[in-house]
């Protein structure tokens, strides 16, 4: 009788693959710093990645205080809309930093990047108000026709802007509430 061979199996080929790393888990951001360094408006959002959020409160702190710089004119809303949008700054960079140590800011930036707007999102309303400001900067600078007399109106077109988004959101509500009634017949 034949002693048993073992069974040769083939050696398989060893391939050279680098083990793979676990993704790395994403820095915690410091709510304190962020907020700290929103003193300076927009910084604290680009310390926690959100560059053109922090570009965006920057631009939009800058223009209201060129706007409360004009010699001659008093704005004293003005005032509180610069501290309001400064402050809102400030807390939004901590806030920002919070989301993202808790998970829940993982795009950094890239989901408030422009895009196409929704019906109702005010796109069209968007649209109106740069062509009226690119016209109205464009009468006073080319063609030396003064325009001052319009920035006691700006109330007017804060409120029509309101308007506009408060119709814009019914609509779409009375759309919603006729699609949920049609699904539930």
């Amino acid at each position: 009788m034949e002693a048993a061979r073992p069974i040769e199996t083939p050696i398989a080929e060893e391939k050279s693959v680098a083990p793979s790393l676990p993704p790395s888990p994403p820095l915690l951001k410091r709510p304190f710093v962020a907020g700290f360094l929103s003193l300076f408006p927009g910084i604290g959002n680009v310390y926690n990645g959100l560059y053109l959020r922090g570009l965006l409160f920057f631009t939009v702190i800058a223009c209201l205080l060129a706007l409360g710089s004009d010699e001659g004119h008093e704005h004293p809303v003005l005032g509180f809309v610069i501290a309001f949008a400064w402050i809102f700054n400030v807390l939004d960079a901590y806030r920002q930093a919070t989301l993202i140590n808790l998970g829940y800011a993982q795009d950094l930036g890239q989901e408030d990047l422009p895009k196409i707007p929704k019906a109702g999102q005010g796109g069209l309303l968007a649209g109106i108000l740069l062509i009226v400001l690119g016209a109205v900067a464009g009468l006073q600078l080319y063609l030396g026709i003064d325009l001052s007399w319009m920035i006691h109106f700006w109330p007017l077109a804060v409120i029509a802007s309101g308007g506009w988004l408060v119709f814009a959101w019914l609509r779409e509500r009375a759309k919603q509430t006729e699609a949920d009634d049609a699904k539930s017949l």
